[in-house]
Formats: structure tokens, C-alpha cells, sequence
């Protein structure tokens, strides 16, 4: 793939991201614990990882925090956003480049780590320690996220590879 072709990839799965953000503002788990959610938009994140790089992953990560500030005005989760996705990226690279690893474990890696990222920024936001006390359950429920949000995960990434397979190429135009 080209830097113009990886460039409107990126754009795609930007606009993915953002819609899966919006689906999951409706079905939202808040409800039971503030804060929590499932997790669909950061499968464009890992697509992205997986098809044209941890560049264009972090690049994805970040755009899809700050227009999602835009359209849902959560100024306050946006530290907590990107705190989490960043850390989620980084461990999910590193994790991707052991070749024992399946995209399940890469993927329960970044959700795990994405919710010790949020931890750190509430730690820091908040100036206590007091949230690590919900560790565990956000732990717990970020292995189970991290497990749901593989299946369409690994459901597109097998479809890119026969599409890129079939064509010779991945196009996206």
C-alpha cells in the first residue's frame, strides 16, 4: 500500500472508529459503572495495527479521542482517553511482535493495559491513589472486553487478508 492509499485507510477506519464510538454511547455499560465501556472503537485501532502500522494506529487512537470530544463534549474524559489509548497501542505493539501471541492475547493485552492507563490518569487527575481500588473489577471486565471485541476484530482482519489475497494488493479506493 501507498502513503496516499494508507492515508484514506486511515481516514476509514477513523470514521469507523467514531461511528462505533457513537454505537457505543448508546449501549453504554455506565449505567452498572461509570465510565466503563465495551470497547468497539478501538477495534479500528487494532485493524489499523495489524494492516498499516503502529504509526497509523496512534494517529487513529488520538483523532478518534479528540473528535470524539468534539461530537460528545467529554472535555473531562479526554485525558482519561488518551491515557488509556496510547498505553493500550504500545502494549499492543509490543505484544504483536511475539510470534507466540495470538490477536487475542494482543487484544486483552491492550484493553488490560488501556484500563491501566485511565487508572493513572484518574490517579493523577483526581490526586489519589483511592481509585486503584476498583483494579480489580475494571481488570476483570477488561479481559472480557478485550475477549468480546476480538471476534469482529478477527472477523475483518481475516476479511482484509482474502481481499488483499484475492486482489494482489488491499485497495481501498
Amino acid at each position: 500500500m501507498n502513503r496516499r492509499e494508507k492515508i484514506v485507510y486511515t481516514a476509514i477506519l477513523t470514521a469507523t472508529a467514531l461511528i462505533l464510538a457513537y454505537v457505543e454511547s448508546i449501549i453504554s455499560f455506565g449505567v452498572i459503572l461509570p465510565g466503563v465501556k465495551l470497547g468497539l472503537s478501538n477495534i479500528s485501532v487494532v485493524v489499523a495495527l495489524y494492516t498499516i502500522g503502529f504509526p497509523y494506529a496512534v494517529v487513529i487512537g488520538i483523532l478518534k479521542c479528540f473528535i470524539s470530544l468534539m461530537i460528545f463534549g467529554r472535555l473531562s474524559g479526554l485525558f482519561y482517553s488518551l491515557s488509556g489509548i496510547i498505553l493500550a497501542i504500545i502494549t499492543m505493539y509490543l505484544l504483536k511482535k511475539i510470534k507466540h501471541l495470538s490477536l487475542l492475547s494482543v487484544n486483552i493485552g491492550g484493553s488490560f493495559f488501556h484500563i491501566i492507563g485511565q487508572l493513572i490518569a484518574a490517579s493523577v487527575m483526581l490526586g489519589s491513589s483511592d481509585v486503584w481500588t476498583l483494579f480489580p473489577l475494571l481488570g476483570a471486565l477488561s479481559i472480557v472486553s478485550g475477549a468480546i471485541t476480538y471476534i469482529p476484530e478477527h472477523i475483518t482482519l481475516n476479511t482484509i487478508l482474502k481481499i488483499k489475497t484475492k486482489r494482489g494488493k488491499l485497495n481501498v479506493e
